[in-house]
């Protein structure tokens, strides 16, 4: 080649270069698409252990990646401390050279808050002086709403959350007759493992349903799902019996209804307006320690039949007795079951239609030692 010729193509090659720009560095977000930095650190290669605290303090995660840019490493014995002091020691070695990073390592359990990752690491060049960067990924799937704010489950509610204290052994969520009505519920745990006995749900009419379990949560876990007697139900408060298998901190309890039909609940007719054609003559709130009750009654006009509802409450009732306007008095021989939410046959009245006065019952739940209250309405239809 032309000693000319070479120079000229020499200076030709330099000046494409100088005017090249230069090539971009990946910018954070794409490093590891999906995942957010949670964490970094400079750590010294005259050292062999660091922590690295995580700065992303809230969200959730699901799995990490550890990356090391401007120096080799050999890390092991990695300690990932959670937001409720227990941890996970993934069993990995890892060796990074510059610009490298780990595999993913999936958390246990589902998305946890992380406090910490502790590691021991050494220089891959022996007697090799400087720091290197190490940085901490994480696949953020609670959101940005900070660790309080529940997970949702197709097809579940979140009722109520309960940060319980494991010094104690009991504890209580309650959820009130706003929310809806429910045929099924599920407990979850978050930051801590508790094992879990004589959960009792306690619906809106006072009736409980305690089912048959004994759960052991481990930290992210959650409990089978319960499905409720009957048909779908207000949940009033939930109460549940528990111990910590870790001894210092606070665990999260959440309960999530199952939701019933899937549409909102319907407004509840007042009782005037539930029969057409029917009356409303009283209502009476009964005791289930007592056994006997009075009705008197509101309505004007005469009546030929009569019928019971009851509300909130699964009772028996016998020995009814209708006292009439005049005085007189009907025993009506009969024996009624109500489950909650229920109503009894039309029972007439003897003879030509009567003013009604008040109307006595005795009755009594229909499970055993049960404690609340029942609302029965009694209606009168007219001539």
């Amino acid at each position: 080649m032309n000693r000319h010729l070479g120079l000229t193509l020499l200076a030709a090659l330099a000046l494409i270069c100088a005017l090249s720009p230069a090539t971009p560095a990946l910018a954070d977000n794409d490093k590891f698409p999906g995942y957010e930095k949670i964490g970094s650190k400079k750590v010294d290669f005259g050292g062999d252990k660091d922590t690295i605290e995580i700065t992303a303090k809230e969200g959730r995660f699901s799995s990490i990646y550890i990356a090391v840019d401007d120096g080799d490493l050999v890390m092991h014995d990695i300690d990932i401390v959670f937001g409720d002091g227990t941890k996970q020691s993934p069993n990995v070695r890892v060796e990074f050279e510059q610009g490298s990073r780990s595999r993913k390592i999936d958390l246990e359990g589902e998305a946890r808050v992380i406090k910490e990752i502790t590691f021991k690491y050494k220089s891959k060049v022996k007697g090799f002086k400087g720091k290197a960067t190490v940085e901490i990924w994480g696949k953020n799937v609670g959101g940005n709403d900070g660790p309080d704010k529940p997970l949702q489950y197709k097809g579940f509610e979140h009722l109520g959350t309960r940060k319980v204290d494991f010094l104690a052994d009991k504890d209580t969520i309650e959820v009130g007759a706003n929310e809806g009505r429910f045929k099924g519920a599920m407990i979850t745990c978050e930051d801590g493992e508790v094992e879990m006995w004589n959960v009792k749900f306690e619906f809106g009419n006072g009736e409980p349903y305690s089912p048959d379990t004994r759960h052991e949560f481990k930290e992210g876990s959650r409990s089978v799902n319960w499905d409720f007697p009957g048909e779908a139900r207000i949940i009033k408060k939930v109460s549940f019996w528990y111990k910590s298998r870790v001894k210092e901190g606070k665990a999260t309890i959440r309960v999530y209804g199952k939701q019933g039909s899937g549409e909102p609940t319907p407004h509840v007719k007042e009782p005037k307006d539930r029969f057409p054609g029917w009356e409303h003559l009283g209502s009476r709130k009964v005791d289930y320690i007592a056994d006997k009750d009075t009705i008197n009654c509101e309505g004007e006009g005469a009546f030929t039949s009569f019928k019971i509802e009851v509300e909130e409450g699964n009772l028996e009732m016998w020995d009814i007795q209708v006292t009439f306007g005049n005085g007189d008095e009907q025993d009506v021989k009969t024996r009624l079951e109500f489950d909650e939410d229920t109503r009894s046959r039309e029972i007439d009245l003897p003879g030509k239609a009567r003013k009604i006065k008040k109307v006595v019952f005795k009755y009594k739940s229909k499970i055993a030692g049960f404690k609340g209250k029942a609302t029965i309405n009694l209606y009168g239809k007219k001539a």
